[in-house]
């Protein structure tokens, strides 16, 4: 049995020869030690000061190179990839640096480096609005329409090398981000968007549809497995959105999503951090089959979720992101072991992390956490 057939086996409930693995994504500092130099994949701070500099190249070139190297090395048998930017991509007005960690561009936006997830982030939020007009709805349609192919190299150089053998997964299905940028504003003022606008957002919808149509009909031609929708609806006590507002602004929109997918052969699968027992069974409604980012130390019972759904969703789940931070190898171990002995019965598990090995993360940790599923995880 090979990783793709491993992975479709258990996505069916049926025990495959040994659980699959693979991660939502492994930051740079995890791969740069394992290959033994720098690399630019999952690297978000060198990676937005090179694009700033005109290297794109450089940058994608390295991800491709890094990315085929890890999934070798890690023998990861489910692989997401994600869209990368353009070749030939220039930036109009690229920030200027203005002290060790923070950068300035023409216009006054300051960017300042953010220490937790190792990425550059602009400080000065975009005007703010509450209505979009033509102009939004063309461009985004014209950007359905005109997607360059160089976006597609990571895809495309993925495919070519493991279609035939490891389940891959894209990760760039955008429910949300994609409806809501065109408002601006901070992260409170889109929270107030879809309470008292969300005609305006259903505007937006139908040139969204068909960006992810094109989108998800090039991956279907290239060999792409399953199609991932991420966004976190979720924290730690509950969703930030009212479910009967998420239901009514935003999840008709993603079943949509769901039926051009299953149309193209795609397994529908979704990533949602945080407590989100209101929502999860509408979920498994529009037709997702696996659910990745079990975030128990929110509140998502293991067991329960298994109980309750494990018939239904495949769990991608099994070392907490706080255990590979701070754990001991002995937590590591423990709780690795816990999440086998429960997930592993009938099938519907793969294991990894429960949202990514992430920046700041032990690399050893996580070794440690393969090592006691590449010995204990086999049926």
């Amino acid at each position: 049995m090979n990783s793709k057939q491993r992975v479709l086996t258990t996505i069916s409930h049926q025990e495959p020869d040994r659980v699959p693995v693979g991660e939502w994504g492994i930051d740079h500092d995890h791969v740069g030690s394992l290959l033994g130099r720098h690399t630019y994949w999952r690297n978000r701070r060198d990676s937005t000061l090179a694009l700033w500099e005109g290297r794109r190249d450089e940058v994608v070139e390295s991800m491709i190179a890094d990315y085929l190297e890890i999934i070798e090395k890690l023998d990861f048998d489910i692989v997401p990839v994600t869209m990368v930017p353009p070749k030939g991509l220039k930036h109009p007005d690229p920030p200027r640096r203005i002290s060790e960690n923070r950068w300035e561009d023409s216009q006054g936006r300051v960017f300042a480096y953010a220490a937790s997830n190792d990425s550059i982030m602009c400080l000065t939020p975009s005007i703010a609005r509450m209505e979009i007009d033509e102009n939004d709805i063309a461009a985004l349609q014209h950007s359905a329409e005109t997607i360059d192919p160089t976006e597609f190299e990571l895809v495309d150089a993925v495919c070519k090398r493991y279609a035939q053998d490891r389940a891959i997964v894209f990760r760039d299905i955008d429910v949300y981000d994609m409806l809501m940028e065109p408002f601006g504003g901070d992260q409170s003022h889109k929270l107030t968007i879809p309470l008292i606008a969300p005609d305006q957002i259903a505007r937006l919808i139908p040139p969204a549809l068909a960006w992810h149509r094109a989108v998800i009909e090039h991956c279907a031609r290239k060999g792409v497995a399953i199609g991932m929708q991420g966004h976190d609806y979720g924290m730690n006590s509950g969703c930030f959105i009212d479910p009967s507002i998420l239901r009514e602004v935003f999840f008709s929109y993603q079943k949509q999503i769901v039926a051009i997918m299953r149309e193209n052969g795609i397994i529908p699968f979704f990533h949602c951090c945080g407590k989100i027992w209101d929502i999860l069974p509408d979920f498994v409604a529009q037709g997702y089959r696996g659910y990745q980012s079990v975030q128990a130390t929110a509140g998502m019972d293991w067991q329960r979720v298994k109980h309750e759904y494990g018939n239904q969703l495949a769990i991608w789940a099994g070392v907490q992101c706080e255990t590979l931070i701070s754990g001991s190898f002995k937590d590591v171990e423990d709780e690795v072991s816990a999440a086998l002995e429960l997930f592993m019965p009938g099938g519907g598990f793969i294991f990894g992390s429960t949202n990514s090995v992430q920046f700041g993360a032990k690399t050893e940790n996580y070794l440690r956490a393969l090592e006691v599923v590449r010995k204990y995880a086999t049926y």
